[in-house]
């Protein structure tokens, strides 16, 4: 009687055992779901923020490669600005444009619909004959006047339009012209590029073929190595070369020169003697488009 009152206990017990392990089993499967699928929604949110960030920066690309470049049936020609000082003007130096007029000038480039190029762009268009807009313009500034960066900068990046400042190598006081350290600052700017404006802003035109090949290389090198980049272009001081300045300067790695010779810009007039529109201060809207049409 009493074996039988032990086994009925034994099996009870088990019978609880079970019970009690089955319902475990299934709880702790419960929660291993519960946190699965948790994690697998945090994985899934974290794929979906990647795939934004992705989404956002493809978007921009996108929109930078907005740009349709077209070719042109017959040969191109735009207009180089130079400019030199944008500042309130000195003893009536034609040099200088006074800060509301380069406003009221960039703005008025903007609303006809003109767009600003790069070196690399200019470049485009004058080897590929073909450009990405149906008017275009390339603002230089010559020299690398400090007044460029506190003047001229902040009216480019409010209106996003590029320009490019031609600097002087062995010229950075700081005073007048922007120091290395300003150089590095300004052309952390996209919309900002600095090319050569020669060492010492000699007379091309009258060096010998070694002190101007020294005048290029030099102050290429310094760029290059300053901005990490690789300067492209030229700007003859004061305009002046001579027959051999545009092969010595593509021997010393140059792409393009640009003259002070008056007019737009064409490949028919050679990529190492470009056309230039000089800008001097007094000019309404009108008389400002009149000066760079054709």
């Amino acid at each position: 009687m009493k074996i039988r009152k032990l086994f009925k206990y034994v099996l009870l017990g088990l019978a609880v055992g079970l019970i009690i392990g089955f319902g475990y089993q299934k709880f702790n499967s419960s929660s291993k779901s519960h946190v699965q699928t948790s994690d697998s929604s945090q994985t899934s949110s974290q794929e979906g923020t990647t795939s934004k960030e992705s989404s956002s920066s493809q978007s921009s690309d996108e929109t930078t490669s907005k740009v349709s470049w077209k070719k042109s049936d017959t040969t191109i020609k735009f207009p180089i600005l130079m400019y030199h000082h944008i500042s309130e003007v000195v003893d009536g130096n034609t040099l200088f444009v006074p800060p509301a007029e380069f406003e009221m000038e960039m703005k008025t480039l903007k609303d006809a619909g003109y767009y600003t190029l790069s070196p690399d762009e200019a470049y485009r268009v004058l080897t590929k004959n073909e450009k990405p807009a149906d008017k275009i313009v390339w603002v230089t500034l010559d020299d690398g006047y400090v007044d460029n960066m506190k003047n001229a900068q902040p009216v480019l990046d409010k209106l996003k339009m590029k320009a490019t400042i031609m600097s002087i190598w062995n010229m950075k006081d700081g005073l007048d012209k922007m120091t290395d350290d300003q150089l590095l600052q300004i052309n952390k700017d996209p919309l900002i590029t600095i090319e050569s404006h020669t060492v010492d802003h000699i007379d091309l035109g009258q060096a010998s073929d070694e002190e101007a090949s020294y005048q290029l290389v030099e102050s290429k090198k310094g760029l290059d190595k300053l901005l990490n980049q690789d300067t492209s272009v030229i700007c003859y001081p004061s305009g002046r070369y001579n027959d051999d300045t545009g092969i010595l300067a593509k021997d010393a790695g140059y792409k393009m020169g640009l003259t002070t010779n008056p007019g737009l810009a064409s490949i028919d007039d050679g990529i190492f003697t470009l056309n230039r529109v000089r800008v001097a201060y007094g000019h309404d809207s009108q008389s400002f488009l009149n000066l760079i049409s054709e």
